[in-house]
């Protein structure tokens, strides 16, 4: 449910992602470099980055607002 919530593409344990990372950082360091130029990246549970966010910066504003206002800690 958590990983629905995230907008993730899959669901993954921290073991999974762990590995993902090794694999990836294994793959790498033995890469031929004048073969592959770019570092080889494998596909993670979560959206890349580069994606649009999903709010405005106005629904960002308003929703930081309520998020404050109903914070235990928004004097800190």
């Amino acid at each position: 449910m958590f990983a629905a919530l995230r907008g993730y593409d899959w669901v993954a344990a921290h073991a999974d992602v762990a590995l993902i990372t090794l694999a990836e950082w294994f793959v790498n360091v033995h890469r031929n470099t004048d073969k592959a130029k770019e570092p080889i990246r494998f596909p993670r549970p979560w959206p890349d980055a580069d994606a649009a966010p999903s709010v405005t910066p106005d629904e960002l504003a308003e929703l930081t607002e309520k998020l404050l206002a109903r914070s235990a800690l928004r004097d800190r």
